[in-house]
């Protein structure tokens, strides 16, 4: 790790040999996550022929299934973002921010960088209003104390260009409300000299680099990733399904046996061989009957291997059949039953949204401290954020309604708090619809039961 930004001096090595081992990580985990799995299993493939000519013939792309599942456990049903009353100022600026920059979609290409490299980051900028966007962690370089690891001192976003034939090193360091912009030029892996520097003052009292972490320990200041632990097993799968395929297309045609009447000779090239296609062999005492050689491939065992594989990767990677769709008749007849198949896969969704709430809240409040500070017109700070995050999974619409409709019935929730659970209505839409159905009520009441206002009260004594 690093601990002062000493490594962005000319003659230092580039990049940092710190950091050397979290970046081919991550070169190697994008390369699964794109399906390009032979290069990076590439030595344990050739071990399985003499040739060493062989390479992975089918590709079972379990890494990006895996991430894009998390991203949509978290957003597949996008959360509902609010900062006030509809129709404040807070809320229109937090809509305004969330719409114009794409948040969610942003938010969920940082969900799958969690997922395959252990961390997500969330860049705020202005130009002429704040801009959200997202880094990929392979440019980032965090500083941090060597007291305390945690408290991180500065965010370094770095990454090469060439120019022609020239290589250069363009920093931005993220410091408590300032941002330096340095240009590098690059010999070969060295820092060579400083071409030119900018300084920037924010405003804003904080970094605007906002990492979100997958697991973290007390001695990592970076997430660990999805994919090392699965690695070996997913290997392990694909070749054996390959194995099994190989053996499959191998005995798909069969070679056969017979007499040497069976055999005509070709006229051109002199040599004798067989023409199959419904052709009728007469055999003599003592000849062999044509026939094809069977063999017995004895794949019971590479099955049930693969058995053993699969409920071994869905322990480790916390997921479950259910999760993927591979649901058998009579698990999950209703929305709870469907709950309780998918505890483990929502149990991690919770653990990620528990680091990936608050990234995204101080992402929108340093993007609307960031307009204030820059004067923009019409900004607001915004305090208080409240995220209402989906569970992603379908909706058992009966159930749901049943399970309200009982909790208004018993007095726990209104009228009001059920509309919004079951239509997601709010502000004038819900007063709407709040009116509508007590009038609706009011007009099924028998006319016996209404006051009349055309009577005189009985109760009410002479003039």
């Amino acid at each position: 790790m690093l601990t002062s930004l000493d490594f962005l001096q000319p003659g230092k090595p580039w990049p940092p040999p710190e950091e050397g081992e979290r970046l081919r990580l991550y070169s190697q985990n994008r390369k699964l996550f794109e399906g390009k799995h032979a290069e990076v299993f590439d030595s344990w493939i050739k071990l399985l022929r003499d040739d060493q000519q062989a390479t992975l013939e089918i590709i079972l792309n379990w890494h990006r299934r895996l991430s894009t599942l998390w991203a949509d456990l978290l957003l597949g049903e996008p959360p509902h973002i609010t900062a006030g009353d509809q129709g404040s100022a807070e809320q229109v600026a937090v809509d305004r921010l969330v719409d114009d920059n794409g948040l969610i979609n942003t938010a969920y290409e940082a969900a799958i960088d969690i997922s395959r490299f252990g961390t997500g980051l969330f860049k705020v900028s202005y130009n002429g209003r704040s801009i959200i966007t997202g880094q990929q962690p392979a440019v980032w370089f965090p500083v941090v104390k060597p007291d305390n690891i945690k408290e991180i001192t500065a965010h370094v976003l770095a990454y090469e260009y060439k120019e022609g034939k020239a290589k250069y090193l363009k920093a931005e360091i993220h410091e408590r409300g300032k941002i330096t912009t340095t240009r590098f030029s690059l010999n070969e892996n060295t820092i060579e000299a400083v071409i030119d520097s900018d300084e920037l003052t924010t405003g804003v009292d904080d970094f605007l680099v906002v990492p979100a972490n997958n697991i973290l320990t007390t001695d990592r200041i970076t997430g660990l990733d999805d994919y090392s632990d699965l690695d070996s097993i997913i290997q392990e799968i694909e070749i054996r399904v390959a194995q099994i395929s190989r053996i499959l297309d191998k005995h798909a045609d069969p070679n056969m046996y017979g007499p040497d009447s069976a055999l005509e000779q070709d006229p051109k090239t002199g040599e004798w061989t067989f023409r199959g296609g419904g052709k009728y062999f007469p055999v003599s005492d003592g000849e062999d009957a044509p026939g094809y050689v069977v063999w017995e491939g004895q794949l019971e065992a590479a099955f049930k291997q693969i058995e053993v594989l699969m409920e071994q990767l869905y322990i480790l990677s916390e997921t479950s059949a259910a999760a993927f769709g591979q649901l058998k008749s009579g698990l999950a007849e209703s929305g709870t039953a469907l709950r309780r198949l998918m505890m483990a896969p929502l149990a991690k969704t919770n653990r990620i949204r528990l680091r990936f709430d608050p990234a995204i809240k101080k992402a929108l409040k340093l993007a609307a401290a960031l307009e204030v500070a820059q004067g923009m017109s019409g900004a607001v700070k915004i305090e208080h954020i409240n995220i209402d995050w989906q569970d992603g999974l379908p909706d058992d619409e009966p159930e749901t309604t049943q399970t309200i409709a009982t909790q208004k019935q018993s007095g726990l929730i209104s009228l009001e708090a059920a509309l919004r659970k079951l239509h997601g209505l709010e502000g004038e839409a819900l007063e709407q619809e709040v009116a509508r159905i007590r009038a609706d009520a009011d007009s099924e009441v028998p006319l016996m039961y209404r006051p009349s206002l055309n009577r005189e009260d009985p109760l009410a004594g002479d003039d």
